[in-house]
């Protein structure tokens, strides 16, 4: 079996060995990586270089690299854009990961990832819920009325997507890119069995759709007619 944690070590010793911190993230840090995985590596620099910022894919050893290099400033930047966003790329990886760089900075920056992401998301506001009740209303109208297989399929991929977003959201819940989407409504009980649609596939439109209902239901419900976006002047 791989050793993932030893060369990403070996990675972080050949390529930054000025790093003040490092951490291994990903799958090859929760044991679920396979030989064809990346690696995915934080690299945190010293304070002479406390504003650069930076993801580079490279390679070692013959593996994938995703190092994402950052000085403290500027970690501290974009970790709290990620917070903000709803999606912790960096807290998650720094939080879930393995430390390869033995320091009181380690420490410092693990414990505060970790409790950033117990804490969760800042509650999303009305304006937001309502334009995402808004969005995920108009898709599943797309999705009742595609007579076309290929658009009725990207339609539903779509839903699934703005349903899962907004059933998280709307419970204070992190959101997440790609496959972490499907992680996070695993670990947060998945109500409306959305997890269990995208293993299925995309067969079964009316088992989407009225998953899609039952979230849009628990938010305030279908909205089309009588929803503005933007500021309409009173005298018109």
């Amino acid at each position: 079996m791989t050793d993932f944690v030893g060369r990403a070590r070996a990675f972080v010793k050949a390529r930054y060995p000025q790093a003040i911190a490092a951490f291994l993230g990903g799958s090859a840090a929760s044991g679920e990586a396979t030989d064809s995985s990346d690696l995915d590596i934080l690299i945190v620099l010293p304070d002479r270089w406390t504003s650069v910022g930076f993801v580079e894919t490279t390679e070692f050893d013959g593996q994938i690299v995703e190092a994402f290099v950052y000085g403290r400033e500027a970690l501290q930047s974009w970790m709290a854009k990620g917070r903000s966003d709803a999606r912790p790329v960096l807290d998650r990886l720094v939080a879930g990961g393995v430390s390869l760089v033995t320091s009181e900075i380690s420490t410092s920056i693990a414990a505060i990832s970790r409790e950033a992401l117990r804490g969760g998301p800042s509650p999303i506001a009305q304006e937001e819920l309502n334009r995402r009740r808004y969005s995920l209303s108009a898709v599943i109208d797309d999705v009742t009325d595609a007579m076309d297989p290929g658009i009725r399929c990207v339609a539903m991929v779509t839903a699934w997507k703005e349903a899962a977003e907004l059933a998280l959201l709307s419970n204070a819940h992190w959101l997440g890119t790609g496959k972490w989407l499907v992680r996070e409504l695993r670990a947060n009980g998945d109500p409306f069995g959305l997890a269990a649609l995208a293993v299925a596939g995309w067969s079964d439109e009316k088992a989407l759709v009225d998953a899609c209902d039952a979230v849009l239901e628990s938010t305030g419900g279908y909205l089309q007619i009588g929803f503005t976006r933007g500021t309409k002047p009173k005298d018109l």
